[in-house]
């Protein structure tokens, strides 16, 4: 028997007795379903759902249930009910023509209308595909909503919210996630960041600030989308702002009442975009033509440090999405794999600067010197690039010092055929070191020994993609501060750098 075969098959079912489903993404997830009325109160609360389902109530009552496109049901193994996973306007639809009192006062009267035109013993059964389980509505759902003749495909946010729902049920199982949805991990991981970005405006201190209608704005699923990522995506403004994209989590590097209440008064502006004599107008258009005067404008966000003020980390993970959580039980920068490594005195991974005051360093090299200076002043959060590619040139400097102070150029030359020093890669000169002058199982060669090893994060590889790749997966303040951490015991042995 074909896998899909339950699609060839289709079943009389009564319209009365299909259950609506309260999960659809077309529907706003912080109402209620219970009733048909709540159903059909939430979908035509946007005008362009509502105007889409009138015309297909005009088209049923006018032409009959054409049952060109497939409705796909489910039944429940709690209550034996079937539920509509596909096709759910169009059975609601069905509904109130079938039962016009069931309608909002606000639209009774057109319905009724549009009930008198049919013939409702013609729409009491339908016929129906029932899947043997979501699982199997779900691969359907993701193989058939691009397009359709007889659906209205859903809203970008809407699609958002159906990849956020699957990725709560897997357990953030972004694999089982990407083998439903048919999209890469990628894809993924853009999509939840904007889905985090627009629930940080659930945080207190927003909705504080906001008033009721736009509050409702906030917690509906209308919130423009476009403007949202167009703003928060853009470079310029997560370095103002402070924020940091790592994987599906947003790390807010500023001060978090500054930033929030920032947040507050830009969502006040969008939703305020379209009415006159504003002074904010914050669109799509505005942002790419006029970001630097908007930035001006709106309140300026501090990168002061409050005792109380940490660092979070929101994730679609957590059942609780208040953006004021702390991460107490966050785990450190540096991995599990690297715990063998002395680290000096363990500094906090969200450190603003890489070189923590106390770390001294004793050399006549210029550049080293300069660099480790520069080091204890520059900013992570706001020089992130700058901090990453610099990290790559000091462990290149460290290591052309450490050959050059123990008389090892020569001998490096000849072991690879006579280069000039100059042409051998940094990859070759560890491999050197490794080899031929550190201390098999010490620090240093652990560190080395990692770093030649790709399949590391703290290796090589990664500092080389600083510089000559596009990656900035690993550009983030807790990772630099990481990789920091980890390379130390490499440059107290071979530079005699120390930390009080």
């Amino acid at each position: 028997m074909s896998k899909y075969e339950w699609l060839e098959r289709k079943v009389l079912r009564s319209v009365d007795q299909l259950r609506l489903w309260p999960d659809n993404p077309r529907l706003s997830p912080e109402e209620k379903h219970v009733s048909v009325q709540d159903f059909v109160s939430d979908l035509i609360s946007d005008n362009g759902e509502k105007d889409d389902f009138f015309k297909l109530v005009d088209s049923i009552a006018s032409d009959g249930f054409i049952p060109a496109d497939p409705v796909v049901v489910w039944q429940s193994d709690n209550n034996d009910k079937y539920y509509v996973a596909e096709g759910n306007r169009r059975v609601l639809a069905l509904k109130l023509l079938r039962s016009p009192d069931k309608a909002p006062r606000s639209i009774r009267s057109y319905i009724r209308r549009k009930a008198e035109l049919i013939d409702r013993d013609t729409i009491e059964k339908i016929r129906v595909c029932v899947a043997p389980s979501l699982d199997d509505c779900e691969w359907y759902i993701n193989q058939r909503h691009a397009v359709s003749t007889q659906q209205r495909s859903w809203s970008r946010l809407q699609q958002q919210r159906w990849i956020a729902g699957l990725y709560d049920k897997y357990e953030g199982d972004i694999t089982k996630v990407s083998s439903v949805t048919k999209l890469n991990k990628g894809q993924l991981e853009y999509t939840l960041r904007i889905l985090n970005v627009r629930d940080l405006a659930l945080n207190p201190i927003v909705m504080a600030i906001l008033n009721e209608e736009e509050r409702e704005k906030v917690t509906s699923h209308r919130i423009p989308m476009t403007i949202l990522e167009r703003w928060f995506f853009n470079p310029k403004v997560k370095e103002s702002w402070g924020i940091e994209f790592d994987g599906t989590d947003i790390k807010i590097m500023s001060n978090q009442k500054s930033f929030f209440m920032a947040y507050a008064q830009w969502l006040k502006n969008v939703f305020s975009r379209g009415e006159p004599n504003v002074d904010i107008k914050i669109d799509t258009r505005t942002i790419t033509a006029e970001l630097e005067e908007l930035l001006e404008k709106l309140p300026t966000v501090s990168f002061e440090v409050d005792d109380e003020d940490d660092t979070p980390i929101i994730s679609l993970n957590n059942t609780d999405k208040d953006a004021s959580t702390s991460t107490e039980d966050e785990k450190p920068a540096v991995s599990d794999e690297d715990s063998s490594i002395k680290r000096p005195l363990n500094k906090n991974p969200d450190r603003n600067q890489l070189v923590v005051e106390t770390c001294v360093l004793s050399t006549s090299n210029y550049k080293l010197d300069a660099l480790f200076r520069e080091f204890k002043k520059l900013p992570i959060y706001k020089y992130k690039n700058t901090t990453a590619a610099s990290l790559r040139v000091f462990l290149d400097l460290a290591v052309a010092e450490y050959i050059n102070s123990i008389g090892a150029k020569e001998e490096l030359c000849t072991i690879y055929k006579g280069r000039p020093y100059q042409e051998i890669t940094l990859k070759h000169r560890l491999e050197f070191m490794k080899k031929e002058k550190l201390t098999k199982k010490t620090p240093a060669y652990k560190v080395v020994e990692k770093l030649l090893n790709s399949s590391n994060e703290h290796s090589l590889d990664t500092l080389n993609n600083y510089i000559h790749g596009t990656d900035q997966q690993h550009t983030n303040k807790r990772f630099l501060n990481g990789f920091w951490d980890f390379l130390f015991p490499l440059f107290e042995e071979i530079i005699g750098m120390t930390a009080k």
